[in-house]
């Protein structure tokens, strides 16, 4: 299977090891990828695990874990990426609503580990044509493919 973050590689050699802890994230856009990876696996547990200094209260868990379960998410497009920020959109349908988060993060390398700092939100618009491909990647056009998603 391959992986959630569309790097192209195999889930199992890609993210799945960091997020079982088999191996560390070893750059910012690696944790980012693996981030993205938890929030399609609804794993709130990782995402609190890897984020700097902040303690989620059970309403913020409860939030985060509805947002990832009850998303369809389907393309991640990384825009830039350095030593401690990545520049990141992801597509997703929540609420039968397609979404774009748009954001760049910042990251911080503690002991050979990183962790999601905080991040810089911009506006989230987002507008396919029925007859381009979807951004899900199947290969099949939107208005046959995520679209049908968004009625109900």
């Amino acid at each position: 299977m391959k992986c959630y973050c569309k790097s192209g590689l195999d889930f199992s050699e890609c993210c799945e090891p960091i997020l079982r802890v088999q191996k560390p994230a070893t750059t910012a856009l690696s944790l980012m990828r693996s981030r993205y990876s938890a929030y399609c696996l609804g794993d709130v547990n990782y995402l609190q695990a890897t984020t700097h200094d902040h303690t989620w209260s059970d309403e913020e868990l409860k939030f985060i874990q509805d947002w990832a379960d009850n998303s369809l998410w389907q393309h991640l497009e990384i825009i830039e990426s350095s030593d401690d920020i990545v520049e990141f959109k992801a597509y997703y349908i929540f609420d039968h609503v397609q979404h774009l988060h748009h954001e760049r993060s910042t990251f911080i390398k503690i002991n050979d580990m990183y962790k999601y700092v905080d991040g810089e939100i911009y506006e989230d618009k987002v507008k396919f044509t029925n007859n381009q491909k979807c951004i899900c990647g199947s290969g099949v056009k939107y208005k046959r493919c995520c679209l049908p998603k968004l009625k109900k």
